[in-house]
């Protein structure tokens, strides 16, 4: 398989992060990098250092000058919609950074014309793609009935200091779809419906700054017979991980639920008793799983995979657009 030919659009943090370990990615190759004028002297850096061919400064001349099959969107929050709708118009496939979009009707809109314009639109939630969550999903029967489920997955931004000073950033602008909620508690959400499926109620409750900014939040998730909770913070560090937890024993996390760098199961249900198993660590940077699959699904064109993960998709922008509108 040829390795899929990317455009990058962004210079942001976790496009950084991304191109740094492009050694670890043979599935992709990086073809042009796509960003605002204001930051054309750091794009042409990172390209003369990974060996990007192109450069620019409008989207509308990379996507005329084309030259790569998808676009990768690692923007800010409030712009991905804008960004999304532009590159699929333009004909190229999209894999859109987390969180997808800012409401539930507008990630619908963007697969609605990625259907219309016969490309894929794909969400970079590392999540599901890393061997620790296919581990939790084969060990969870042994749990038995799910009695308890608690996520936390907190790290105090290096932008709060600046916003506790009064330096503006996009992070911690209710406008621009930052916050805890968003910004960390999805990933939380992510795992928790992906294993145990949609809640029948669900609630947000926020700490909230004088702006309306939620720097940390707890969210609870009604099962009916089983609630489970979602913390996530961006102005304060935490011990992160999940668990999860019945008759037969439970699953654990350590570490956050982006990259989830130890899991294992135990059994017996018994304080102190049963086993550890260790699920597979993996051995590469946390994107890199995710890409190698957006590899695959965009080479063979399976869509049957692509709607897989448009319903988790879906079904998590629904769940958020219900916490925040049960946010109290």
């Amino acid at each position: 398989m040829q390795p899929l030919k990317l455009a990058i659009l962004s210079t942001s943090r976790i496009v950084e992060e991304f191109l740094q370990h492009l050694p670890e990615m043979p599935e992709v190759s990086v073809r042009a990098l796509c960003c605002r004028p204001q930051s054309g002297d750091k794009a042409r850096a990172w390209a003369a250092q990974y060996g990007i061919p192109a450069v620019y400064t409008d989207e509308a001349a990379c996507y005329a000058a084309g030259g790569f099959d998808a676009v990768y969107i690692g923007t800010a929050n409030h712009l991905h919609y804008g960004a999304a709708r532009r590159a699929l118009a333009a004909g190229y496939h999209v894999i859109l950074e987390k969180p997808f979009t800012g409401t539930a009707a507008e990630a619908r809109d963007l697969y609605a014309l990625a259907d219309e314009k016969g490309v894929l639109l794909l969400e970079a939630i590392t999540t599901y793609y890393l061997p620790q969550f296919a581990f939790l999903q084969r060990e969870l029967e042994k749990v038995g009935p799910v009695r308890g489920a608690m996520a936390s997955f907190c790290a105090r931004s290096r932008r709060y200091d600046d916003f506790l000073n009064g330096i503006w950033n996009t992070t911690f602008d209710p406008a621009c779809q930052g916050g805890a909620l968003g910004d960390m508690n999805v990933y939380n959400l992510h795992l928790l419906v992906g294993l145990l499926g949609m809640p029948k109620r669900a609630e947000y409750r926020p700490s909230r700054a004088e702006n309306g900014i939620d720097t940390a939040g707890m969210a609870l998730l009604d099962y009916g017979d089983v609630t489970a909770a979602a913390l996530a913070a961006k102005d304060s560090d935490s011990v992160n991980g999940a668990v999860i937890q019945g008759p037969g024993g439970r699953l654990v996390v350590e570490g956050g639920t982006n990259a989830m760098p130890v899991v294992y199961s135990v059994a017996g249900g018994v304080r102190g008793g049963g086993t550890r198993t260790d699920g597979p660590a993996g051995d590469r940077f946390r994107m890199a799983y995710e890409f190698a699959e957006f590899a695959r699904i965009i080479a063979e064109k399976d869509t049957a995979a692509e709607k897989t993960a448009r319903a988790r998709t879906l079904a998590v922008m629904d769940l958020l657009d219900t916490l925040r509108q049960n946010a109290e």
